[in-house]
């Protein structure tokens, strides 16, 4: 039975670049070292150090059939996860991280493996109208948060909403709490993230969940180093087969996802074009 160890604290894990080989079935490490984010329900974990969520779930059922048996988890803020794939400093990267045109220039991506669609969380009723990112940023009096690195942040940039007015958060409960606090009015994150976190934090007489409107459903996918085609190709290929199985269902819709996304989403088409 596969044993995780959380190790987010610890130092860096150095490891040699060829750490899978050129072969048709690839030779991995026992233990490989995943760059992610504490956020549930794609990653979390548990009293005692256990780590669960769907993307740690999925990339252990591919990978253990490379011989993987471990994960080493290492937390990471998003704006330092892919510094940290190209130094080295982890394996794979494996959470929420949006497939997208500006990183699909820096690392390479499975196809999609999670879909969510982009979320406010707000206080009951809405009372300020914040539908969409366009409402934000219309408004110079609101106040917006988002954690650093995500992709809610650059599009609020893109449509305008003035970074004075942007409060970046180290992770989704810091941002809610913020909203507690009156620091801020909104706080945008993936929705299923969102409702985890209200949840677990129990703020769901207070705050809700909404979808931003005119935001098509964002997929993340397992991220690698350029240098690592030949695996991400057999990664493809593996996922795919979960797909036609139903396995990879069983997988993903125990914590909210919903299978079908990932299906229709295409990753040429995230990325704007091959990757």
């Amino acid at each position: 039975m596969l044993k995780f160890i959380a190790l987010a604290l610890t130092a860096l894990v150095s490891f040699s670049p060829s750490w899978v080989t050129a072969q048709a079935q690839p030779k991995v490490k026992e233990k490989i070292v995943v760059g992610l984010a504490h956020e549930p329900p794609y990653t979390n974990f548990q009293a005692g150090g256990a780590l669960s969520g769907a993307a740690p779930d999925l990339l252990f059922r591919i990978m253990k059939d490379f011989g993987v048996k471990e994960l080493d988890p290492k937390v990471l803020e998003f704006g330092a996860m892919i510094p940290s794939l190209q130094a080295g400093r982890v394996d794979v990267i494996s959470t929420g991280l949006y497939i997208n045109p500006m990183r699909c220039k820096a690392v390479l991506f499975s196809e999609p493996d999670l879909c969510t669609a982009e979320g406010f969380i707000v206080p009951k009723g809405n009372p300020k109208s914040l539908n969409s990112f366009s409402d934000v940023a219309v408004n110079d009096n609101i106040r917006y948060g988002v954690c650093g690195g995500c992709s809610a942040e650059k599009r609020a940039t893109e449509l305008g909403v003035a970074r004075n007015r942007i409060t970046i958060a180290p992770d989704h409960q810091s941002g809610i709490k913020m909203l507690l606090d009156g620091r801020i009015d909104v706080y945008a994150a993936p929705d299923l993230a969102l409702r985890s976190a209200a949840e677990a934090m129990g703020v769901t007489d207070r705050f809700e969940v909404r979808p931003v409107a005119g935001e098509p459903a964002k997929c993340s996918g397992i991220a690698f180093r350029n240098d690592q085609r030949e695996l991400r190709d057999l990664v493809d290929r593996k996922l795919e087969a979960l797909k036609q199985s139903g396995e990879y269902d069983k997988i993903v819709s125990k914590y909210g996802f919903d299978s079908k996304l990932a299906r229709t989403a295409k990753r040429a088409d995230l990325c704007g074009g091959a990757n």
